[in-house]
């Protein structure tokens, strides 16, 4: 039968027992409290690299969390999310302001109704202003 072996980096961020550090900012690094992550196993703060991190036998998974085969496989999956939610976003922007162009052109009844027209025109003129133009960084 064929096995399966699956190699995960010991990432320090996805250790059960690491923390980052207290850190200041304007300060250099020599005068810093503690270094950019710490280990709490010991049940003390206890200054750690990033490279002792990934060779550590008491590395554990934060419980809940889904490590990552490579450094760059969780950014990638979160930008890919955010790309999804930007598209979506887009979309529902273009369909209100097609629902704002629609109810114009109902509303234009007669010349009374020529102001509340193109006040909703405006207003689909800009949700699809938005959706052309929305960066969400």
């Amino acid at each position: 039968m064929a096995t399966t072996a699956i190699a995960i980096q010991q990432l320090v961020g996805d250790c059960r027992w690491s923390r980052p550090g207290h850190r200041f900012t304007g300060i250099s690094e020599a005068l810093q409290p503690e270094s950019v992550w710490v280990c709490v196993r010991e049940g003390s703060r206890r200054n750690v690299r990033e490279a002792e991190c990934r060779t550590c036998s008491y590395w554990e998974l934060v419980p809940g969390a889904v490590a990552s085969r490579t450094g760059r496989a969780e950014v990638a999956s979160r930008v890919i999310a955010g790309g999804a939610l930007a598209v979506w976003t887009r979309v529902v922007l273009v369909l209100i302001a097609a629902l704002f162009v629609a109810m114009g052109f109902s509303t234009l009844t007669g010349p009374l109704a020529v102001p509340v027209t193109v006040t909703l025109w405006l207003g689909a003129a800009v949700f699809a202003g938005l959706a052309a133009f929305w960066r969400p960084d």
